[in-house]
Protein backbone atom coordinates (compact mmCIF):
# COMPACT_ATOMS: atom_id res chain seq x y z
CA UNK A 1 0.00 0.00 0.00
CA UNK A 2 1.42 3.37 -1.01
CA UNK A 3 0.57 6.01 1.57
CA UNK A 4 0.76 9.76 1.19
CA UNK A 5 0.09 10.99 4.71
CA UNK A 6 0.09 14.77 4.59
CA UNK A 7 3.00 14.78 2.14
CA UNK A 8 5.00 11.98 3.76
CA UNK A 9 5.09 9.14 1.20
CA UNK A 10 5.87 5.61 2.37
CA UNK A 11 4.77 2.00 1.89
CA UNK A 12 3.10 -0.54 4.15
CA UNK A 13 1.37 -3.86 3.87
CA UNK A 14 -2.41 -3.88 3.74
CA UNK A 15 -3.84 -4.17 7.23
CA UNK A 16 -5.82 -2.73 10.07
CA UNK A 17 -7.51 -3.26 13.39
CA UNK A 18 -9.22 -6.45 14.51
CA UNK A 19 -12.82 -5.67 15.44
CA UNK A 20 -14.51 -7.00 18.58
CA UNK A 21 -15.53 -10.67 18.18
CA UNK A 22 -13.49 -10.98 14.98
CA UNK A 23 -10.71 -13.54 14.49
CA UNK A 24 -7.35 -12.54 13.00
CA UNK A 25 -8.25 -14.38 9.80
CA UNK A 26 -11.64 -12.63 9.56
CA UNK A 27 -9.94 -9.25 10.06
CA UNK A 28 -7.36 -10.16 7.41
CA UNK A 29 -10.05 -11.06 4.87
CA UNK A 30 -12.09 -7.93 5.66
CA UNK A 31 -9.11 -5.57 5.49
CA UNK A 32 -7.80 -7.07 2.26
CA UNK A 33 -11.25 -6.79 0.67
CA UNK A 34 -11.73 -3.19 1.89
CA UNK A 35 -8.29 -2.00 0.81
CA UNK A 36 -7.85 -3.89 -2.48
CA UNK A 37 -11.12 -5.55 -3.50
CA UNK A 38 -9.38 -8.95 -3.27
CA UNK A 39 -11.04 -12.00 -1.71
CA UNK A 40 -8.80 -14.23 0.41
CA UNK A 41 -9.12 -17.94 -0.40
CA UNK A 42 -6.40 -19.14 1.98
CA UNK A 43 -4.03 -17.54 4.47
CA UNK A 44 -1.09 -18.72 6.52
CA UNK A 45 0.63 -16.67 9.25
CA UNK A 46 4.37 -16.26 8.66
CA UNK A 47 5.56 -13.38 10.89
CA UNK A 48 4.57 -11.73 14.14
CA UNK A 49 5.90 -8.35 15.23
CA UNK A 50 5.13 -7.17 18.79
CA UNK A 51 4.87 -3.45 19.53
CA UNK A 52 4.51 -1.58 22.82
CA UNK A 53 1.51 0.70 23.37
CA UNK A 54 0.22 2.85 21.75
CA UNK A 55 1.17 0.86 18.63
CA UNK A 56 -0.42 -2.40 17.61
CA UNK A 57 1.23 -5.77 17.18
CA UNK A 58 1.38 -6.99 13.61
CA UNK A 59 0.54 -10.40 12.20
CA UNK A 60 1.82 -10.98 8.67
CA UNK A 61 0.07 -13.58 6.51
CA UNK A 62 0.95 -15.18 3.21
CA UNK A 63 -2.34 -15.20 1.26
CA UNK A 64 -3.88 -16.65 -1.84
CA UNK A 65 -6.74 -14.73 -3.42
CA UNK A 66 -9.59 -15.47 -5.79
CA UNK A 67 -9.22 -14.56 -9.47
CA UNK A 68 -9.64 -10.81 -9.79
CA UNK A 69 -9.34 -7.73 -11.94
CA UNK A 70 -7.69 -4.49 -10.86
CA UNK A 71 -7.06 -3.77 -7.21
CA UNK A 72 -8.77 -0.73 -5.74
CA UNK A 73 -9.74 0.82 -2.42
CA UNK A 74 -13.41 0.20 -1.72
CA UNK A 75 -15.44 3.43 -1.39
CA UNK A 76 -17.11 2.30 1.85
CA UNK A 77 -13.79 1.58 3.60
CA UNK A 78 -12.07 3.89 6.08
CA UNK A 79 -9.26 4.35 3.55
CA UNK A 80 -11.78 5.20 0.82
CA UNK A 81 -13.29 7.84 3.10
CA UNK A 82 -9.88 9.36 3.89
CA UNK A 83 -9.01 9.36 0.16
CA UNK A 84 -12.18 11.35 -0.57
CA UNK A 85 -11.17 13.92 2.03
CA UNK A 86 -7.67 14.09 0.50
CA UNK A 87 -6.26 13.61 4.03
CA UNK A 88 -4.21 10.47 3.93
CA UNK A 89 -4.14 8.95 0.47
CA UNK A 90 -4.01 5.16 0.22
CA UNK A 91 -3.12 3.57 -3.11
CA UNK A 92 -2.98 -0.22 -3.37
CA UNK A 93 -0.37 -1.43 -5.81
CA UNK A 94 1.43 -4.54 -6.97
CA UNK A 95 5.21 -4.54 -6.55
CA UNK A 96 7.64 -6.92 -8.22
CA UNK A 97 9.39 -8.97 -5.54
CA UNK A 98 12.81 -7.86 -6.80
CA UNK A 99 11.78 -4.20 -6.32
CA UNK A 100 10.29 -4.64 -2.85
CA UNK A 101 13.58 -3.77 -1.13
CA UNK A 102 13.72 -0.39 -2.90
CA UNK A 103 10.50 0.91 -1.33
CA UNK A 104 10.53 3.43 1.51
CA UNK A 105 8.84 0.89 3.78
CA UNK A 106 7.52 2.05 7.16
CA UNK A 107 8.61 -1.08 9.05
CA UNK A 108 12.09 -2.12 7.88
CA UNK A 109 12.18 -5.34 9.93
CA UNK A 110 9.06 -6.60 8.14
CA UNK A 111 10.47 -5.46 4.81
CA UNK A 112 13.69 -7.41 5.43
CA UNK A 113 11.78 -10.52 6.51
CA UNK A 114 9.64 -10.30 3.36
CA UNK A 115 12.74 -9.96 1.16
CA UNK A 116 14.24 -13.07 2.79
CA UNK A 117 10.92 -14.89 2.30
CA UNK A 118 10.88 -14.00 -1.40
CA UNK A 119 14.45 -15.28 -1.80
CA UNK A 120 14.46 -18.39 0.39
CA UNK A 121 10.78 -19.19 0.91
CA UNK A 122 8.53 -18.22 3.79
CA UNK A 123 8.81 -20.03 7.12
CA UNK A 124 6.49 -22.99 7.79
CA UNK A 125 5.99 -21.74 11.38
CA UNK A 126 5.36 -18.18 12.55
CA UNK A 127 8.59 -16.24 13.18
CA UNK A 128 8.68 -13.48 15.78
CA UNK A 129 10.45 -10.42 14.42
Amino acid sequence: MRRDKYGSVYYTLVGGQVKENETLEEALARELLEETGLTVTSARPVYYEPHPEPYNEQFIYLCEVAPHGDITIQDASEEGFMNKLDMNIHTPMWVETKGFGNLDFRTPQIQQAMIEGFKKGFPPQVIRL
